[in-house]
Order: C-alpha cells, then sequence, then structure tokens
C-alpha cells in the first residue's frame, strides 16, 4: 500500500520556526523523527504520519499548546507546497475553498477538509486522515491558522470568523487563541472548524486574478491527474468527513465518489482491502485520536464519531480492535504523553 504524503516545505519551515523559538528539535524527537526533518531538506514529500506527529511530540514537550498557532502566524503562506501558489490570486472564498478542496492532497494527505452550509453559516471542516501516536490537534490547528490567513487576504486582515471551534480540550491559556482568531471559541466541539457567515463566500477580494488563477489550476489540474488512479486516499478522506453522520455505505460511498459499488470494490481489492476494511481502519484512527487529547473520554461521545447509534457498539469495536475498554485505553494515552513530558523535563535539568 502507498503511504501517505505530505509536502516538505511545511516541515522545513516549521524546523527554522523551531530554531528561532529556542526548541531544541534533536533533543526531542527520536531518531526516526530527526531522520524525518533530515530527509525534508532535500525531498519533495515526506510521510504525512510522521508530519503530524513531530508537530504534536514537539508541542508536548515543548510544554506549547499554542505550538501550531504560533507556527501558523509566523510562517511564510507563499513558503509551502503548489497549493500556495493559488492562494494570492483567488478573487472569493469561495473559490479558494472549493480550489482547496480540491488540490489539498497536493499539499498534505494528511488530513481532509469539507464545506458544510448550517442555514446563513458555513462550518469549514479540517479532520485528520492518518494514524498519529499521540493525535493531530497541534498540525489541524496549523492548518486551521493557515486558512485563516488565505481567507484574510481576501476578506481583509480586520476580518474575523462568527466562531472557530476546536475537538479538543482547551489550552491551559487561550490568550494568544483569542488574539489571532478574534472572534468567539469552542472546545471540546466534535469537530475542527472555521465558522463564517454565508455572504463572507461571495464577497470579492482586491487581488483576484483569473488569468493567474485558471493557469495555475491547470497545472495543479495535471498533478491530480497522475493521482487519480488510487482511490483509497478519496474513500478514507470522505469516510472520515462524513462518519458522524451515521449511514456509511459502500453505496453511499461510490456514489458520492461518482463511481459504480463494483469499480470501487475492485479498486480497493488491488490494495488487498475490502470497504469495511477500510471502514475500520479509519474507526482506529478516529478512536486513537480522540484517546489522544480527551481527558475524560465519554463513550457516548466516541460512538457519535465513530458513527454508532449506541454506546455498546463503540465498546464492542474497543475490545475487538484495540483489545481493551474505554478507562484502559484513556489511561494509556495519558501516560504517553507524561512520558513525553518527563522526559523533556529530564533534559530541561
Amino acid at each position: 500500500m502507498v503511504l501517505p504524503l505530505a509536502h516538505t516545505a511545511s516541515l522545513q519551515q516549521f524546523e527554522r520556526y523551531a530554531r528561532i523559538a529556542g526548541i531544541d528539535l534533536a533533543a526531542i524527537l527520536s531518531d526516526e523523527h530527526r531522520q524525518v526533518l533530515i530527509e525534508a531538506r532535500t525531498c519533495e514529500a515526506v510521510s504525512a504520519t510522521a508530519l503530524v506527529d513531530i508537530f504534536q511530540i514537539v508541542a508536548i514537550a515543548a510544554r506549547r499548546e499554542d505550538l501550531g498557532v504560533g507556527f501558523a502566524m509566523w510562517c511564510n503562506l507563499h513558503g509551502y507546497g503548489p497549493l500556495s501558489l493559488l492562494w494570492d490570486h483567488c478573487a472569493t472564498v469561495e473559490q479558494l475553498l472549493r480550489l482547496s478542496g480540491r488540490y489539498l492532497h497536493l499539499e498534505t494527505e494528511a488530513i481532509g477538509s469539507t464545506a458544510t452550509y448550517e442555514g446563513d453559516e458555513v462550518a469549514v471542516q479540517q479532520f485528520l486522515t492518518v494514524p498519529t501516536l499521540l493525535g493531530g490537534s497541534q498540525y489541524l490547528e496549523t492548518t486551521l491558522t493557515v486558512q485563516l490567513r488565505t481567507m484574510r487576504l481576501i476578506l481583509g486582515q480586520q476580518w474575523h470568523p462568527s466562531r472557530v471551534e476546536f475537538n479538543h480540550p482547551a489550552p491551559a491559556q487561550t490568550g494568544f487563541h483569542r488574539s489571532v482568531f478574534r472572534c468567539p471559541m469552542v472546545f471540546g466541539a466534535d469537530r475542527t472548524a472555521l465558522v463564517l457567515h454565508r455572504d463572507d463566500l461571495a464577497r470579492e477580494g482586491p487581488n483576484g486574478n483569473a488569468r493567474m488563477t485558471a493557469y495555475l489550476e491547470r497545472q495543479l489540474e495535471a498533478a491530480r491527474a497522475a493521482r487519480r488512479g488510487d482511490v483509497l486516499r478519496p474513500l478514507e478522506r470522505l469516510i472520515t468527513a462524513q462518519l458522524g453522520d451515521g449511514g456509511m455505505t459502500l453505496e453511499r460511498a461510490s456514489h458520492a465518489l461518482g463511481i459504480g459499488a463494483r469499480t470501487l470494490q475492485r479498486a480497493l481489492g488491488a490494495h488487498g482491502m475490502t470497504f469495511s476494511d477500510v471502514l475500520t481502519d479509519v474507526r482506529r484512527r478516529i478512536a486513537s485520536d480522540y484517546f489522544a487529547y480527551q481527558r475524560r473520554p465519554n463513550l457516548s461521545e466516541l460512538a457519535h464519531r465513530l458513527g454508532y447509534g449506541e454506546a455498546s457498539a463503540a465498546s464492542r469495536f474497543l475490545r475487538e480492535n484495540f483489545r481493551a475498554g474505554i478507562r484502559t485505553l484513556g489511561r494509556r494515552a495519558r501516560a504517553a504523553r507524561l512520558q513525553i513530558g518527563a522526559a523533556a523535563g529530564q533534559r530541561d535539568k
């Protein structure tokens, strides 16, 4: 199976940011993750899972709960991968979201993004699509903040969302988050999303360039076409985005992807997988991420996120796939975080 990849531009910038912020990556990261940093200096892509893990591990070890937001506000928006070439030229947020959703995987296969219309509001949600060691809240906060900055290129630097939602508990200090987003914040939500007014979608910015946007889109479409044969990644992103709504079936998924159910089955068979296998893998990833940051895991809440109508179904899933119950998994996750924090504390002495 082809592993999910991410463009190295983000990691290259993160290494520079850590140096400026006085964070010793060499002392924090394992040999394996240090090797990923070295590869990122010369390669075009690295493991998407490793990228997410590096952000999370560094935030825990450095005791920087605002690391993702801080990095995203510092980074050069033009220093990302091929998708960043479009950001300066989109005329509206609606166009930005359409193009970002279509070509996000060329930048990173670690996350997916959806825009959901909810009355007068639009929720622009981002979610993990790769397994992680300790969750991916820092990486998601990074990408969400980068998205905020790209929207402000169109709507102006004084613009702010209606609210921002995070699917993890609030950090001990939220002052920096408030200064960046300048809107109500909801922590412990069941999604990570920017929520904006529907009217903001069509408001035209001053820098829209239709010719340049069309030219760059053709280039990105050519790169996208080269990856079109792999149906596994789009299916994983689709299931992750819609699992909480329940009722995710092979037929529903194939319809959303625009292919026949049998065609989807054959494509998955080429990977040695079935639809049920993919569904289980996505649920395992969502459960692992949930335990990574949730201080008080709740079985009913987890059941909803896994697409189950009953808490008992979620309990069976945990027993079958993790060989443990909700309390044991919660304790293991907390112990892993404490271990990294303790190791960092020893290095500081």
